[in-house]
């Protein structure tokens, strides 16, 4: 008889909350990407220099003085954060932290579109350093190292200004060591993330992820093992 294999399944994740976390992180994206350019009244809309001690949001001026209404915004905003998670779980990690969308809708999708789903990455992982491998490896760290350089550019002009940023991009180097080296220095530290450490960004660096295990009760939504249900264990 004819025999046949059955086709692996496919390891990309999908499903009807995926694809609206997808047009959330497109909806990000377009704000992180057009906001440097927005001004008001001659004013970027948000920026942060910190070797200055200027602060702009929302066009108005801030100066080091002013710290006290940060250090109450930022009270406020970390109450919030403990009273959501123990509401809902952590619906701020996979939906909204600007980490987990940049690795799971972007650089996550990139892999995928080079290297194929979970399973065929394994696989390519294994196999030995012949020409597919190479030239997959070869354009996955490129592109990966092109986007955070390209990340690291949009990321330096909400610190220095979209003004500065262009003078760093059309003058001559010389003239702006100082700020090609932070570019340079934002490029290695957003591969080295996106390409290497992922997750763990979030499980060790990040001081949110850290205390999920004391923001959440025995009523917060999870995933995770529900030890009722599958104890005791059968085959």
């Amino acid at each position: 008889g004819v025999q046949t294999c059955a086709l692996p399944i496919s390891q990309k994740p999908k499903g009807k909350f995926y694809n609206i976390r997808t047009l959330v992180s497109y909806g990000f994206f377009l704000i992180f990407f057009t906001l440097p350019f927005i001004t008001v009244n001659g004013r970027p809309l948000f920026l942060f220099n910190v070797t200055q001690a200027r602060f702009i949001l929302f066009g108005k001026m801030f100066w080091p003085q002013d710290f006290f209404i940060f250090g109450l915004t930022m009270i406020t905003f970390i109450v919030f954060i403990i009273l959501f998670t123990a509401a809902f779980g952590r619906l701020f990690c996979g939906w909204v932290c600007p980490q987990t969308i940049f690795m799971e809708m972007f650089f996550r999708k990139l892999e995928y579109l080079i290297e194929e789903d979970a399973a065929q990455q394994k696989q390519l992982m294994l196999s030995p350093w012949n020409a597919n491998k190479i030239m997959r490896k070869g354009i996955k760290h490129f592109l990966f190292y092109a986007m955070s350089f390209v990340i690291a550019n949009f990321f330096l002009s909400y610190i220095i200004g979209v003004k500065e940023l262009w003078k760093i991009i059309t003058e001559p180097v010389g003239l702006h060591i100082g700020g090609l080296t932070a570019l340079l220095i934002f490029s290695a530290v957003f591969y080295g993330v996106y390409a290497y450490f992922r997750e763990q960004a979030c499980t060790v660096v990040c001081p949110y992820g850290r205390l999920q295990s004391v923001l959440l009760d025995k009523n917060s939504m999870i995933v995770a093992y529900d030890y009722k249900r599958g104890e005791p264990r059968g085959k």
